[in-house]
């Protein structure tokens, strides 16, 4: 067996897991454009962000908005690597969790603009890291 193959009895809950993953990933992907992509002032104007929100979106510097669409890019090449029973799963997760703390340390301790975004983003930040951490480790104990 390689060292970067899973045995060819994977589970089948592995790749059913392993499926979420990858459109849990692949959503993340579309976030990261919506939010990139979004025209602020117009959603400002229409009253579905607060201008102090649009501020914050639109102030967010090129490198930060990177480290979204590594960790969603990762998470996703990951869950995908976690489906064929490849063992370079780990770094792609491992990747994918350092981008994702790098973006959302960048969103509410470094920028000052967390207090602008709407509240349910935070647990939500929280839920993706912990996502991508569990995922890092599901990947870790089925193949060490």
């Amino acid at each position: 067996m390689s060292s970067t193959t899973l045995p060819l009895n994977t589970p089948i809950w592995l790749k059913a897991i392993s499926i979420l993953g990858i459109i849990w990933y692949a959503f993340g992907l579309l976030q990261f454009w919506l939010a990139y992509s979004m025209d602020t002032t117009a959603a400002a104007s229409a009253g579905t962000i607060t201008t102090a929100h649009a501020a914050a979106i639109a102030g967010t510097p090129a490198l930060v908005w990177l480290t979204f669409a590594v960790a969603s890019g990762a998470g996703l090449l990951g869950a995908a690597a976690l489906f064929i029973g490849s063992g370079r799963a780990k770094l792609l997760f491992a990747i994918s969790a350092i981008s994702a703390l790098v973006y959302y340390i960048w969103l509410y301790a470094i920028s000052g603009t967390g207090a602008d975004r709407p509240s349910e983003e935070l647990p939500i930040a929280v839920v993706v890291v912990v996502v991508t951490l569990g995922f890092l480790f599901l990947n870790k104990r089925t193949h060490p």
